[in-house]
């Protein structure tokens, strides 16, 4: 899409990210100047997951973990939905700041919200299928400063019928991201709550250590025996030995059972006591965010959309209904809130 086009009432400005079937781009809403992603796929695309990464996100919009959306639309070459701005990634942070490490304390408290947005997700019965440091995404302020995003191999593992846990399927498929994947990934199997959590894990310990030794290599039997070799606890020891009684939890599950998120937050919770930070301090990005978001922020205002505006034949706003193919099994559970094993969890 060229900057400066118009979709319904938003103005186009420029590319901010990009998938395997389409692209991102920041936009305004023209009658209320509020700012926009607009995540677009085109229809030729031989794998369509937008309508359903839609649907998924408008199934957890009661959480503040997830971006809020707008509308869905679609025309005679692509597909969009438009949500929150937000950004950049954790993973552009880590990438622009000096020596590519954070502190302690913000890797300890990035963990700690990455794993709200986590057990938030599972409690609406989904699991994510792919986290990683470039699916969270920063948000200004403190309350809620990470969102989890891209649900385009987001599967529901609840029954809708019996509401139990779905039982594992034969031999699915490699489903992730090589570097944080669990090994059950590795080997094709069908992956459940553990696998999102292991991936968490692979992710925090990289955050807290600074690097996971197979990183970089793109072999994946290379870097599955890289994992099985792996010792964690040495590994972790001089940094935040805490860590690893929830490894520990994390490998002990099987595939239906619920992990014990209380065990895991109060043990990111001990880290901060014992180097005096506290859930609330400032992140060290924060200037670093204001600075990234004036940049993509700042040539939406000046832009001036053309006479002509693409055609959308269809648009479903994020109330409605959309099919019920998208989805799959159309899974109803309570909103996040009263149910998160944090005691300090917002119930507003």
């Amino acid at each position: 899409m060229k900057s400066g086009s118009r979709i319904l009432s938003y103005i186009v400005g420029n590319k901010i990210g990009h998938g395997a079937f389409g692209e991102i781009y920041s936009a305004i809403d023209e009658r209320t100047g509020i700012l926009w992603a607009l995540k677009t796929e085109q229809n030729s695309a031989s794998k369509k997951t937008l309508a359903f990464e839609f649907q998924i996100i408008a199934q957890v919009q009661s959480s503040p973990h997830f971006p809020r959306l707008g509308v869905f639309g679609q025309g005679r070459d692509f597909s969009f939905f438009s949500m929150e701005l937000l950004g950049p990634s954790l993973s552009n942070i880590v990438k622009r700041i000096p020596n590519h490490k954070l502190s302690l304390s913000t890797s300890v408290r990035s963990a700690y919200h990455i794993l709200k947005c986590i057990e938030s997700l599972h409690i609406f019965g989904i699991v994510h299928r792919d986290i990683k440091p470039g699916n969270i995404l920063t948000r200004e302020g403190t309350d809620h400063p990470l969102c989890l995003i891209d649900f385009g191999l987001s599967r529901v593992y609840v029954n809708p019928q019996t509401g139990q846990h779905l039982l594992p399927r034969a031999r699915v498929g490699f489903r992730g991201t090589k570097a944080y994947a669990s090994r059950h990934a590795h080997f094709g199997e069908d992956l459940s709550r553990r696998d999102d959590l292991i991936s968490w894990f692979y992710l925090s310990l990289e955050l807290i250590v600074g690097y996971l030794p197979w990183r970089g290599i793109n072999d994946k039997a290379t870097i599955l025996a890289l994992k099985d070799n792996f010792d964690v606890g040495q590994t972790i020891s001089p940094f935040a030995p805490e860590l690893f009684e929830i490894w520990r939890h994390i490998s002990s599950l099987g595939f239906t059972d619920t992990p014990n998120y209380a065990l895991m937050y109060n043990s990111l919770k001990r880290i901060l006591t014992r180097i005096g930070a506290k859930l609330d301090d400032p992140f060290e990005w924060a200037d670093m965010l204001h600075e990234a978001r004036k940049t993509v922020t700042q040539p939406l205002e000046n832009l001036i959309g053309g006479p002509d505006a693409t055609r959308i034949d269809r648009v479903e706003l994020v109330d409605d209904n959309l099919e019920a193919r998208l989805l799959g099994p159309n899974v109803t559970v309570q909103p996040p809130f009263s149910h998160m094993s944090d005691s300090s969890s917002c119930c507003c």
